[in-house]
């Protein structure tokens, strides 16, 4: 039998599962990971910058040339890459699709910054929803130098993963596993704020170092997160003086940066990305050239399922419509007898109400009628003129009418002045008097005169009787 030796491919067996790059806008810094985010060999610092996203793809393609093949996936962790936070109301961007709320940010972003979104890539992540306001971090590029690193990466041979700014690494410094913590980070044209609490989330502020307030709101900041079990600083090139905080990272030693890429890697490598911006590269396919490349038989079937697919929709539509038809007529129904229901009761209100004005008035009405002839009686002898005659009394279906002489021509309206004064009380409404002058004396008169009561029915019981 013979043995044959093993067999070892370079370029498969050594490379790396995973590749990160820091880059900056003076060097970039490389470590490579396995698939468990554990690291392999040292880290690198190469001399290669990038002062903007525009040379993104340029850097990449330097360190590719000059350097070790990259892993089957590379990250770049860029820190001139923008990034922003930016608050919308909830109700403009609740359930919709991530298209239109890419849309939205885009907007958003455009306005505060003063920069068109046009042709520029986007990635968000949401950090909040409280006060009916949405809080999202983002971060973004320019269409074609995205696609330029992606091709330069494809280039070398590896897989675009990812590309995000550096900045707010979810974990602490100083211990991994702690779940309470605080941290400031330093980079070059602004400062990240972070905080992390068991029950409220994670958590982060942008503080530019163009504004000459910021270390006054962020000492406000600092203020509102009150005591931090744990608290840290994480310095890059730029040094700012900063509050104190019970442990400081200085990125300016490749030790110090490998362990904290080893960090990036090991929340990276993860299936579940962190709470952190991504951009991703998206595959642009013709859809069309890939329709007539699959053949006549994949498109025959494509077809049919739509076919399908339609016939289905419509009939749940019709089904759904004709559901909605009925719901419709049932409500139409219900409302009619709400409706209906609803006048019934207001009658029957109205009729209470009155009841209980007749339940009032009855009695008066009673003791009114049974009292009325005395008390008109009463009433005319007491009122009555001397220079007045009463001769009859008479009624006249609802008018009672009182007729006589009068030797002057006042004495019939003082007593009809009486009569209302008197009257009024027993549903009887005075009538001012006729008069006729019969001129049997030298001076005028006698006046034959008549008052008529009229009678208010029930309703003339309802006032309030004088006093």
């Amino acid at each position: 039998m013979v043995n044959f030796p093993s067999i070892k491919l370079p370029g498969l067996s050594k490379r790396p599962a995973h590749t990160l790059l820091f880059i900056t806008e003076a060097k970039t810094f490389r470590v490579d990971v396995d698939k468990a985010g554990v690291l392999r060999g040292s880290a690198e610092m190469i001399a290669v910058a990038c002062p903007s996203p525009a040379r993104l793809a340029e850097c990449v393609s330097t360190i590719a040339a000059d350097s070790r093949p990259l892993g089957r996936k590379t990250w770049l962790l860029y820190t001139a890459l923008p990034i922003a936070l930016l608050s919308v109301p909830s109700m403009q961007v609740e359930g919709v699709d991530a298209a239109t709320l890419m849309q939205a940010l885009q907007f958003e972003l455009e306005g505060l910054t003063g920069q068109s979104s046009q042709d520029m890539q986007l990635a968000y992540q949401l950090l909040s929803n409280q006060d009916e306001m949405s809080s999202y971090w983002v971060s973004q590029i320019n269409q074609l130098h995205f696609e330029d690193a992606h091709k330069a990466v494809k280039k070398a041979g590896s897989t675009l993963a990812s590309l995000l700014h550096p900045a707010a690494l979810p974990l602490s410094l100083e211990n991994p596993d702690r779940q309470d913590w605080l941290r400031m980070e330093c980079w070059p044209a602004q400062l990240a704020a972070l905080r992390n609490h068991p029950e409220h989330g994670f958590n982060i502020r942008l503080f530019s170092f163009e504004n000459r307030h910021w270390k006054t709101e962020l000492e406000h900041w600092l203020t509102e997160q009150g005591e931090p079990p744990h608290s840290e600083t994480l310095f890059n090139a730029t040094i700012e003086l900063l509050p104190v905080t019970a442990f400081y990272l200085h990125l300016n030693e490749v030790e110090r940066i490998a362990a904290w890429l080893q960090m990036w890697a090991s929340v990276l490598v993860k299936k579940d990305l962190p709470a952190v911006p991504v951009l991703r590269y998206q595959s642009k396919l013709n859809k069309d050239l890939l329709l007539m490349a699959s053949g006549g038989s994949v498109a025959l079937l494509i077809c049919a399922g739509h076919l399908s697919w339609h016939l289905y929709q419509a009939n749940h539509f019709t089904l759904r419509f004709e559901a909605l038809q009925k719901v419709e007529t049932s409500m139409t129904s219900l409302r009619k007898t709400l409706t209906d229901a609803h006048d019934k009761r207001d009658k029957l209100k109205a009729k209470i109400d009155q009841l209980k004005v007749d339940s009032e008035t009855l009695p008066r009405l009673i003791e009114g009628i049974q009292h009325r002839p005395a008390q008109l009686l009463e009433a005319l002898a007491r009122g009555r003129p001397e220079n007045l005659l009463v001769e009859s009394i008479a009624v006249d279906k609802d008018e009672v009418k009182i007729s006589g002489i009068s030797l002057d021509a006042t004495s019939a309206n003082e007593l009809s002045n009486y009569l209302e004064k008197q009257l009024s009380k027993l549903g009887w409404s005075v009538i001012a008097p006729t008069k006729k002058n019969l001129e049997l004396f030298d001076g005028g008169g006698p006046w034959d005169f008549e008052i008529k009561l009229l009678d208010l029915g029930a309703d003339g019981f309802n006032k309030k009787p004088h006093d």
